[in-house]
């Protein structure tokens, strides 16, 4: 059952985790499309805004408005969680263009440590010892990966990386306390929400994206890489890929988020995707067999790295489960 506002603490259902482990294989996948729109010549912010909208389409043509559409769109965590949702998207893309799918996804693991140290100082969840050992584990297996970036690949990774992890955050805890999606029920009213959350944004990042363009074609700004042209926001292969990844891919990601976070916090949602890296290496060497990527070098440390952070997440979730027997 979905947590509601007279269940002001979290559930630990089991559907949350098996959410949270569907969430995790998409994201394998999503990370493929995102390499393979790169490489076709995809602009980074016309590929999210484009499939973030997509998205939202599909889900409000599944469920309808609703009678309370204005209120929610109108809500302040709304704004927070879609802004989260698609700079998130925004950063992980970059990323992914300056590094392999599978080292991107690890990297930005590093939302795990960050999660528990936010949700600590934010919101006074103090973690248990087996907690804060495991997010160490974590963190000291994923920041020696830096290390093997190019160097004139590191400034944009690193950064891309940060913003990632602190997007993840925001539209994390946000979509945990926002007032509609704790008491919402059923599947029809979080696709519901979180498709007028995604919608607004997506609308209004479109209009910036187009009143900048518009500027940068009447001469009154200059020129950035950073903004896409009216040519780069109509470019075949980013229509198509951003159909795929914005009606099934980002639609099944955005409900999957709403719901777990509420039902297993946070907290423990940032740790199961630990195994999202596991997860994306799978899918790229099944895409390298099928022939979409060029074969790419296995790094032992990247191997490595996978399997110490499995580690400490499952440290991280035993100090959770004696923490909550003890209760």
């Amino acid at each position: 059952m979905t947590a509601t506002a007279e269940h002001d603490g979290p559930s630990y259902a089991l559907s949350g985790w098996i959410e949270a482990a569907i969430y995790v294989f998409a994201i394998g996948v999503l990370s493929l499309v995102y390499v393979v729109a790169g490489r076709l010549g995809a602009h980074p912010i016309a590929f999210v805004l484009d499939s973030m909208l997509l998205s939202a389409i599909v889900m409000l043509a599944i469920t309808g408005l609703g009678p309370d559409w204005r209120e929610i769109v109108l809500m302040p965590r709304s704004w927070l969680v879609g802004i989260g949702t698609i700079m998130m998207e925004y950063f992980y893309f970059v990323l992914l263009g300056q590094v392999g799918p599978a080292q991107g996804s690890i990297m930005i693991r590093l939302a795990i440590p960050a999660s528990l140290a936010i949700g600590w100082v934010l919101f006074r969840r103090r973690p248990v010892g087996l907690q804060m050992a495991g997010a160490a584990i974590v963190a000291a297996s994923i920041l020696p990966l830096f290390g093997n970036v190019a160097p004139d690949r590191m400034a944009l990774a690193a950064g891309a990386a940060a913003g990632c992890i602190a997007m993840f955050n925001l539209r994390s805890f946000a979509a945990e306390f926002h007032p509609a999606n704790r008491r919402a029920r059923g599947i029809k009213e979080k696709v519901r929400l979180t498709g007028l959350v995604v919608l607004v944004t997506s609308i209004a990042g479109l209009a910036a994206v187009g009143c900048v363009a518009l500027a940068i074609e009447g001469g009154l700004v200059e020129p950035t890489g950073l903004v896409p042209s009216p040519a780069a926001m109509l470019h075949g292969p980013t229509l198509l890929l951003a159909t795929f990844a914005g009606s099934v891919i980002l639609t099944a990601m955005a409900y999957l988020n709403y719901s777990c976070v509420v039902k297993i916090t946070t907290e423990n949602f940032a740790a199961m995707t630990a195994f999202t890296p596991i997860a994306t290496f799978a899918v790229q060497e099944l895409a390298v067999h099928a022939g979409f990527l060029a074969p790419l070098a296995i790094d032992p440390l990247l191997m490595i790295s996978m399997g110490v952070v499995v580690a400490g997440v499952m440290v991280m979730l035993i100090g959770v489960r004696r923490a909550r027997n003890r209760a």
